[in-house]
């Protein structure tokens, strides 16, 4: 899947170099991602690739920026799609963000595998704030679903949020240990609708 909304911020070569390093990470996971491969992968020297990214972590940085509108730039479209109510958009979200884990070789838990065993700083910020915010839409959406008596259940939101994350989580590590595209479509296909019946999601609250 390639980015739809890069950062306006990177020049073409630097957008070039993303899409590259994406593809070389959905291939081979973190491991393979030294600024030697991503050099041999767009064809430049080394030298040539560090006046675009100085370091290992401006790259990986730059991963995450790209993460970040892919995962959080869809699912706010999603959440804020007033036609379906809050239950319907979190399915939705839910759906994409596991059809995403798929298409990206679980890219998204490898980067926060990645900032939080790195002891950088910065890469742990960066992550933690996508995290949040990405959890703090789910929250969003579950508060409105509640208002709405969409979703009937008494838990606290946050919590509810965290469940509803935990999903997409499992199936990643899943899909990274033992990928199987058919395990993958029933996990979407029966285990999606049961989590949303069994949180009363369904429209009108209906179990």
């Amino acid at each position: 899947m390639k980015d739809t909304n890069p950062d306006s911020s990177l020049s073409p070569r630097q957008q070039e170099i993303l899409d590259e390093t994406l593809q070389l990470v959905r291939e081979g996971g973190l491991s393979k991602l030294t600024i030697r491969r991503v050099a041999e992968r767009v064809g430049f020297s080394e030298p040539a690739l560090y006046r675009h990214f100085p370091t290992k972590q401006s790259l990986i940085l730059g991963l995450m920026a790209r993460l970040e509108e892919m995962l959080l730039g869809r699912a706010r479209e999603i959440a804020e799609e007033a036609e379906k109510n809050a239950g319907e958009r979190l399915e939705e979200i839910l759906r994409f963000h596991l059809d995403l884990n798929q298409e990206n070789n679980s890219l998204p838990m490898l980067l926060l595998a990645e900032a939080s065993t790195s002891g950088d700083p910065v890469l742990i910020e960066h992550m933690r704030s996508i995290l949040e915010r990405y959890l703090g839409l789910l929250e969003g959406l579950v508060e409105e679903g509640q208002g709405e008596a969409v979703l009937t259940s008494t838990a606290r939101p946050e919590c509810l949020a965290l469940l509803i994350l935990g999903l997409p989580a499992a199936f990643a590590i899943r899909h990274r240990l033992h990928p199987d595209p058919r395990y993958e479509e029933r996990v979407k296909d029966n285990l999606v609708p049961f989590l949303m019946r069994s949180l009363r999601l369904e429209q009108g609250g209906r179990q």
